[in-house]
């Protein structure tokens, strides 16, 4: 615990400028607007214990050109953290397990295409463009499955905590798409890769609210698809 203490003092920018504080929850205030909310419902204690989770996430992602942080965040962890709020809302008002299935599962494919490709459940290695034809394939059908299921995985909601679950997942699918930018213009800046990858993710998910359902089941199959093709191709 004294180690983990003294990374975060090490790397404060982190936690209260970028990727996480600040800059987080402006980002999530932006994202709120372009999905439609113009008002967010007060700060009350357990909406700010609920946008703690999020929050940390966020502070924790591999994004360039933050401040290096000696821990890494695993994909589920990640994920718990920024379905948090979510979570607590669905275990309050008691909903339907099989629509909560239905919400979770495209993301759940989209996740094990992710991590097939990358060899590892490391949010680093989303930042890793793979070595094999397979691999980098799996990679972007991962990514593009993943920003797909965001609209369903984080529905809008008019509270902060949640603008900042969807961005954190957002910025989950920004990883393995700055790798593949960053490949190709090998002499761009790291960050300029991440902005590129970040106006790619919104499009994207402007697009796949504006499709029918069934589109995202397509892409989670194709994810999974494309994941076993990675076991077929390793072996």
């Amino acid at each position: 615990m004294s180690d983990l203490l003294g990374a975060f003092g090490q790397a404060w920018l982190r936690l209260l400028l970028y990727p996480g504080g600040l800059s987080a929850v402006l980002a999530a205030l932006i994202l709120a607007r372009l999905r439609g909310i113009q008002q967010f419902e007060p700060l009350t204690v357990p909406r700010l214990l609920d946008l703690l989770p999020p929050l940390s996430a966020i502070a924790l992602l591999p994004l360039a050109p933050a401040a290096s942080f000696p821990y890494g965040l695993d994909l589920p962890t990640a994920v718990t953290l920024l379905l948090w709020p979510e979570l607590r809302r669905a275990a309050a008002e008691r909903c339907d397990p099989h629509q909560l299935a239905a919400h979770y599962l495209p993301a759940f494919l989209a996740a094990i295409a992710l991590v097939s490709a990358a060899g590892a459940f490391d949010l680093s290695g989303l930042l890793r463009w793979p070595s094999t034809p397979v691999r980098q394939a799996t990679f972007l059908i991962g990514a593009g499955a993943w920003i797909a299921a965001i609209p369903r995985l984080a529905p809008p909601q008019p509270h902060l905590a949640a603008a900042c679950s969807a961005l954190g997942l957002m910025l989950i699918g920004v990883l393995p798409l700055s790798a593949a930018i960053n490949t190709i213009a090998t002499t761009a800046p790291a960050w300029l890769g991440v902005a590129a990858a970040m106006a790619i993710t919104l499009a994207g998910m402007a697009a796949a609210r504006r499709l029918p359902v069934q589109w995202g089941y397509a892409w989670a199959s194709a994810a999974l698809a494309a994941a076993g093709g990675v076991l077929l191709d390793s072996r």
